[in-house]
């Protein structure tokens, strides 16, 4: 492999497992997470490389890190581009570093944002970004475009649309055509209160080759903030409606928000 010392490998972790309110398709009402392969680099390859890397490894995201004095540069991406910001991806790769190091925080440092994450015990703190709504008419019409009628929408990085219950949420069809014409949001996510303490979620991601993702820390920086506004309360559990399925509690920090998660290893892979 290109500018690498010694053969490469690839740790395989499930992010944003555990036990959750709302059932799923696949696994009832344990949430099986979002897997994510990581890889530690000595120095950063090509994009190309990285790309291939990744489709050879065929995980919806994989995370890329080199070590640096202050914790770990890292990047993210699918089999078919590069993502600016990734939750599941971080909490892989830093389940990865806490089993081998005696320290409990890692700070991973990104063009996109800083995540710092913490361990305890078999549970992970990640600290992330709050991004703040964006009311504009237009967001109400993309919502239109897509069949929906919300009670809500706004943008963040993402397009953000409110739904009256989580019947609705679940029931949606996704005219995956129709979101990819939607190219001036990163995703476009469906939310509503789940009436026991939180909300749930779906995330649509077609343009970066993630037709529904299964369980997105990311997409958190867009829904919590407004949320714990809403709901007005300190914690939240979210529960996200893919069909295996995430889980996660949710509580604002400071002008970010943190994450309480779960993740658990599956593989050790070698990349030729």
């Amino acid at each position: 492999m290109e500018n690498q010392k010694t053969a490469l490998k690839a740790q395989i972790i499930h992010a944003f497992t555990g036990h959750a309110k709302t059932g799923f398709a696949v696994s009832g009402n344990y949430a099986n997470g979002n897997p994510a392969a990581v890889v530690f680099l000595e120095d950063w390859l090509s994009d190309s490389a990285l790309l291939c890397m990744s489709q050879q490894l065929a995980q919806p995201v994989t995370a890329f890190l080199v070590e640096c004095a202050e914790g770990y540069h890292i990047r993210w991406f699918s089999v078919d581009a590069e993502i600016n910001l990734c939750g599941h991806g971080s909490l892989a790769a830093a389940a990865c570093i806490f089993e081998s190091s005696p320290e409990n925080s890692v700070t991973l440092f990104s063009p996109h944002g800083t995540v710092v994450i913490h361990c305890d015990d078999d549970a992970y703190s990640m600290r992330m970004p709050a991004w703040q709504a964006v009311r504009h008419e237009q967001n109400w019409l993309d919502a239109k475009r897509l069949g929906l009628t919300p009670v809500d929408v706004y943008a963040t990085r993402d397009l953000v649309i409110v739904l009256e219950s989580v019947q609705q949420v679940l029931d949606y069809q996704p005219d995956f055509e129709q979101i990819k014409s939607l190219n001036h949001h990163h995703a476009v996510i469906l939310t509503a209160a789940s009436g026991s303490g939180g909300y749930v979620l779906r995330n649509f991601v077609p343009n970066i080759g993630i037709d529904e993702d299964t369980a997105t820390g990311s997409a958190q920086c867009s829904l919590a903030p407004y949320w714990l506004e809403k709901l007005g309360q300190e914690q939240l559990e979210v529960d996200q409606l893919s069909a295996d399925g995430g889980y996660f509690r949710v509580s604002a920090a400071g002008e970010d928000i943190l994450l309480t998660v779960k993740a658990e290893k599956k593989a050790t892979v070698s990349l030729a």
